[in-house]
């Protein structure tokens, strides 16, 4: 018996890493599809949203709008608003994605959302990048959504009230989850409470969105300024990756 080819591990390793978000997006996305239908959109609007848009925050925030009769540029303002964030984390992982075709770059970008460029960039940090398997992550998330939004609408009917059901925690345990595993040094730790605390009380004072870009910003700016002994050990074995490929 033949061993499996270096594409098909890594595709089955991202099918395996992912499983448990893609839990909790089939869980979140189910909400979405209730929520969006109780705001006036249709079933075949609401999985629409998901297949296209393809980004939780906006999507709620946008059927809320809607639901509201806000105008078009509202929404689109707002979705960029809470979008910006796709930029810092698109510098971020942007070293690992050098290796790849303009074509692939463009196409993975639209997959991109929180918990896929922090399930990839953990895996990154000790393992070469490969296509396959941020495309099996990617699919696998991308299906839970829409998937769960799909359930979500038909299952609406029956769940007046889904907030109360208290799911939404499901994604606040998974960020915590994921968070873990870059608490990896003090400075880290250090940026992570530091941060956190940023966010939440710019929550108070700037509009969606804002306040998680300017955190970001500054964990960007200790990142520059203090880097660790391990993003050192990186950026080297990275580069020495290159001589080598080249």
């Amino acid at each position: 018996m033949k061993n499996a080819s270096p594409s098909t591990s890594s595709w089955k390793e991202g099918l395996i890493d992912s499983l448990p978000i893609t839990a909790s997006y089939i869980i979140y996305g189910a909400i979405f599809g209730m929520l969006a239908g109780q705001a006036g959109l249709t079933s075949w609007e609401s999985i629409a949203m998901s297949v296209l848009v393809y980004s939780g925050a906006s999507q709620f925030a946008g059927s809320s709008l809607i639901a509201e009769q806000a105008s078009v540029w509202a929404i689109i303002l707002t979705t960029c608003l809470l979008n910006l964030r796709h930029f810092l984390m698109g510098l971020s992982i942007s070293p690992h994605y050098q290796r790849f075709s303009t074509a692939q770059v463009n196409g993975l970008a639209f997959f991109l959302t929180d918990e896929q460029y922090a399930l990839t960039l953990n895996r990154f940090r000790h393992r070469e990048s490969d296509v396959p398997y941020i495309l099996s992550v990617s699919v696998a998330l991308y299906t839970g959504w829409c998937g769960g939004t799909w359930i979500g609408t038909a299952a609406g009917a029956w769940i007046p009230d889904p907030a109360s059901l208290g799911l939404g925690f499901s994604f606040t345990a998974m960020f915590l989850a994921l968070a873990y595993y870059q608490l990896s040094s003090l400075l880290r730790i250090f940026a992570f409470l530091l941060c956190g605390a940023a966010s939440v009380f710019l929550s108070f004072v700037v509009p969606n969105g804002l306040p998680v870009l300017i955190a970001g910003c500054l964990a960007f700016a200790i990142g520059y300024f203090w880097p660790t002994q391990e993003d050192g050990d990186q950026t080297a074995a990275e580069e020495t990756r290159g001589a080598e490929s080249a």
